[in-house]
Order: C-alpha cells, then sequence, then structure tokens
C-alpha cells in the first residue's frame, strides 16, 4: 500500500522519478510507515468492519496480533541484519568473506553460512541449505538491501513526530497527511531524500545528510 501511495501521489515532472524511483536509500519508508497505520484503532476504525454482520474489528483482536507480532521482533530485526550482512558480502569484493570461495568459483552457499556464523545469535540455516536461491532482492538490491532496516528507523521516527503515534487521531489528521505528501510522497526521486526527510521532520540538521544525519538515524533505532 506505501509503494502504491508513493506513486499515486507522485506530482513530479518526468514519470521516471515518481513514487518509488527514488535512491533506495528512502524507497521502502512509505511502505514500512503503512504498518504503523494498520494497528491504529483511528485507521482501522475507517473500513475494518465484518463482512457479514458489519460489526467493527475488535481492538482486543488487534491487541493480541499486535503483542504476537513484537514477541518475535527481536529474531525478525536479527534476521534482517544477517540479510543485510549477506548482500553486503555478496556485492563487496574487497571484503574477506570473499575469499569463501571453491575452485571453480564463487560459493554463495558458503558464504551465506560464514555470515550467519560469525554475526547470528539465534536459529541458523541448517547445514546443507541454499535459502539465498529463493530470496531475489540480494540480486535486485544488489548491496542496498540494508535499506529495509534503514527505513524503519526512518519511519518509526515519522510516526512519532509526524503522526504523533496515532495519539489523538493523529494517523488520520488530514494536516499530518498532507506534510507527509508535500514533503516526501509527491516528489519521488526528484528531490533528494534527505531534503525530504528533513522537510517533514522540520529539521534542517539532516537535510544534507552526511555523518552525523546518518548518525541520528542510528540513534533513532528499530523500535516496535
Amino acid at each position: 500500500m506505501g509503494h502504491a501511495i508513493h506513486s499515486i501521489l507522485g506530482r513530479t515532472a518526468h514519470q521516471v522519478v515518481s513514487g518509488t524511483r527514488c535512491a533506495t536509500d528512502f524507497s521502502e519508508m512509505p511502505s514500512i510507515l503503512m504498518e504503523f497505520f494498520l494497528g491504529d484503532p483511528a485507521v482501522l476504525a475507517l473500513f475494518a468492519r465484518h463482512w457479514r454482520t458489519d460489526a467493527p474489528l475488535p481492538l482486543d483482536m488487534v491487541a493480541e496480533r499486535l503483542a504476537l507480532d513484537r514477541r518475535a521482533q527481536g529474531c525478525e530485526t536479527e534476521r534482517q541484519i544477517l540479510l543485510a550482512a549477506l548482500d553486503q558480502a555478496y556485492h563487496s569484493p574487497s571484503l574477506p568473506l570473499l575469499a569463501a570461495a571453491d575452485d571453480d568459483g564463487f560459493d554463495s552457499t558458503r558464504v551465506l553460512h560464514e555470515v550467519h556464523a560469525r554475526h547470528g545469535s539465534s536459529v541458523r540455516e541448517p547445514p546443507g541449505t541454499s535459502p539465498q536461491g529463493f530470496f531475489g532482492h540480494l540480486v535486485e538490491y544488489g548491496g542496498t538491501y540494508y535499506s529495509y532496516l534503514f527505513d524503519r528507523a526512518i519511519a518509526g521516527k515519522v510516526w512519532q513526530e509526524v503522526f504523533d503515534a496515532g495519539k489523538g487521531g493523529g494517523a488520520v489528521s488530514r494536516e499530518n497527511g498532507e506534510r507527509f505528501r508535500e514533503e516526501v510522497l509527491k516528489w519521488g526521486g526528484s528531490r533528494d531524500g534527505w531534503t525530504c526527510l528533513a522537510g517533514v521532520l522540520r529539521d534542517e540538521t539532516l537535510k544534507d545528510g552526511g555523518p552525523e544525519a546518518m548518525g541520528a538515524v542510528g540513534r533513532w533505532g528499530v523500535k516496535d
């Protein structure tokens, strides 16, 4: 839904830079942001009703589902970290991990298991398995899969600062929505992502990107 809205609300002069046709570092942010809206009572009240009785979705069911999701959030976050590290290993010839190759050439499965052995702390992939062969993003993103965690930190900050984490109807506020549209969605790739982020958060220290801005995103972290 976030990708669709990004494209629908795009207002760029050229289609080639509209919507998700922006820097990969920022392309997942609108999509991840929508996940926060999906658990907001004010948003669910707009459409989530029983197909036969028209009764609204009980909020205790929503709370129960969100609690289940959070219970496994640590494992999911580690999984994303490992995928990002694996993506870097596959696309960074200078990394020592790339020495893990057979005589016939690069061994992607061996690299996967080395990444998990070095950085994983939970359940590892069983020996002899090659799950990377089923995950096309490791090819399509080509060294930028870290964007999922990067954008999750940014989306969390936008949810807190722009939409007030849903408090007081912040998730369904037209003013908040228009702020996000005007500073982020309508630009697509025609404006630098850091400029969009600085605009929507009203924080000029982020505008030029660089180490300080990256450090800020790191401090925001990945939260529920």
